[in-house]
C-alpha cells in the first residue's frame, strides 16, 4: 500500500477515496505514482475569531458570558466605581505593608519607634501666668461664675462662706506634736529674733484664737497658712506644723466640728501672700469668694494687713477682721515693733512684694523650691493670674472677683 504525507504531518493510504479502501489492488507504477491524488482529513477550524480592535465581540458563547459578567461588576454607577477604586487602594497598601515588612529597614524602624513611645514622654502644655491672665483679662463677668467655669469638679465645699487664716510663723523640729512638747521652744526652729522665753506660747495662741473663731462659725474655713520657709528645719511647712499640733490638741476642746473644717496652704513665704493665697485656696474648697476675711497674727502687724495688705488687693475693709494676739514679751514686742515699722515701709515702696528686698527675701523663704517662679494657685484661679503676676508700686488695675 502506498502512502503519501499530508499537511498536517501525517501518513494517509493512496488507495482511499471518499473514505473507504479500493478493493483492486495497487498498481506499481510511477505514471500511477503521478496521477495519485492523496487523500487528506481537513482539520476543523473553530468558527471564533479575535475582532477588530475597538469592536465588542460577537455573539459566541463565552464572549458573551464574558461580556455579561464584566457588566455585572462594572454595575453600581458612582458608588462601585468608588468602592472598586478603594478596594485597589487598600490592597495596594496592604502589599506594600507586606513587602516593606520582609525588608531589613521596615523592622530597624518600627523598634525604634517603640523605644520612642516607650521612653520618651509626650510633651504636656503646662498653663503659663501670661496665658492665664489673657484668659482672665478676656473673661466678662468676672467673679466666682467665671471661676466655676473653669472648675473640672465641683468643690468640696460649696456651702462654706466665711474665711479664717492663722498666718505662720515658725516650723515644728520636735518629734512629739502633743500640747506639752508645742509648749516648748526647743521644739520649734526659731530665727534668733524668735529666740525668747514664751515664744513657742505666742505661737499656740495663734492656732487657739484661729480655731475658736472658726468654732464660733459654721460657714466658716480654718486655714493654717505658711510654707517650707526654714531650710534647716526640713520640708515640713509651717502651715502643716501647725495644723498638726492643732489635731494633736483636739483643736483645743473643738474637736470634729473643726477638724472637718481645717485645711492648709502650704505656699505663703510672707504675710501678703498669706493673705492672697489663702483667698486663692479658699476658691479652690469652696468654689466661692470669700463672704468675709478674718487673718488672725500679732498683734504688732495690724497696720499692715488693713492698710497695705487690703489696698494691694483692693478688698473691702468692711468684709475684713484682723485678731491680734500679744507678741512673747513686752521685750519682744518693743523690739518686733520697730522691725515691723521697716517692714510695713518696704510693703508701701513694693505693695506686692517682688522688688529686691521683699523678693529677696521670699526667695530665701523658699529653699526647697516649692514655689520656684510659679505655684498651682494660678492655674485654679485664672482670674486672679493677672493679680499674680503684677509687681511694681502701683496698684493692680484690672478686674478682680470680689
Amino acid at each position: 500500500m502506498m502512502f503519501s504525507r499530508s499537511t498536517g504531518g501525517r501518513m494517509y493510504p493512496a488507495q482511499v477515496r471518499q473514505g473507504s479502501l479500493l478493493s483492486n489492488p495497487p498498481v506499481h507504477s510511477r505514471a500511477h505514482k503521478r496521477d495519485e491524488e492523496p487523500l487528506t482529513f481537513p482539520i476543523a477550524q473553530p468558527s471564533f475569531q479575535q475582532p477588530p480592535r475597538g469592536q465588542r465581540g460577537f455573539d459566541i458563547e463565552g464572549a458573551a458570558l464574558l461580556d455579561d459578567n464584566s457588566k455585572r461588576r462594572r454595575g453600581g454607577g458612582v458608588r462601585g466605581f468608588v468602592g472598586r477604586l478603594l478596594l485597589r487602594a487598600n490592597w495596594a497598601v496592604v502589599s506594600w505593608v507586606l513587602r516593606a515588612a520582609r525588608a531589613r529597614w521596615f523592622t530597624t524602624l518600627l523598634i525604634l519607634w517603640a523605644v520612642y513611645r516607650e521612653f520618651v514622654p509626650s510633651a504636656r502644655s503646662a498653663p503659663s501666668l501670661s496665658s492665664d491672665a489673657g484668659v482672665a483679662g478676656s473673661r466678662k463677668g468676672g467673679g466666682a461664675s467665671s471661676f466655676r467655669a473653669s472648675r473640672t469638679a465641683p468643690a468640696p465645699f460649696p456651702t462654706a462662706k466665711d474665711l479664717v487664716v492663722v498666718c505662720g510663723h515658725a516650723v515644728f523640729v520636735g518629734g512629739d506634736f502633743s500640747a506639752d512638747a508645742a509648749a516648748l521652744e526647743t521644739s520649734w526652729y526659731l530665727e534668733p529674733y524668735q529666740r525668747t522665753p514664751g515664744q513657742a506660747a505666742a505661737l499656740v495662741a495663734h492656732m487657739k484664737a484661729g480655731v475658736a473663731i472658726a468654732n464660733a462659725n459654721e460657714d466658716s474655713i480654718l486655714l493654717f497658712s505658711g510654707g517650707t520657709t526654714r531650710a534647716p528645719a526640713g520640708s515640713l511647712s509651717e502651715a502643716t506644723s501647725y495644723y498638726l499640733v492643732s489635731r494633736a490638741s483636739g483643736f483645743f476642746g473643738a474637736g470634729d466640728a473643726v477638724a472637718k473644717r481645717a485645711f492648709t496652704e502650704e505656699r505663703a513665704r510672707d504675710s501678703y501672700e498669706n493673705v492672697l493665697f489663702s483667698i486663692a485656696r479658699f476658691r479652690e474648697l469652696t468654689g466661692e469668694v470669700p463672704r468675709r476675711l478674718t487673718v488672725v497674727g500679732y498683734e504688732f502687724k495690724r497696720a499692715r494687713f488693713e492698710n497695705e495688705h487690703l489696698a494691694a488687693l483692693r478688698w473691702p475693709a468692711d468684709r475684713f477682721a484682723y485678731e491680734g494676739t500679744p507678741a512673747a514679751s513686752a521685750e519682744r514686742e518693743e523690739t518686733s515693733g520697730a522691725r515691723e515699722a521697716a517692714v510695713r515701709g518696704q510693703f508701701a515702696s513694693d505693695p506686692y512684694g517682688c522688688g529686691d528686698e521683699l523678693g529677696g527675701k521670699r526667695a530665701r523663704r523658699d529653699p526647697f523650691a516649692v514655689v520656684g517662679t510659679g505655684h498651682p494657685y494660678a492655674a485654679t484661679n485664672p482670674d486672679l493670674a493677672g493679680l499674680f503676676a503684677h509687681c511694681g508700686a502701683k496698684t493692680f488695675g484690672g478686674e478682680l472677683p470680689w
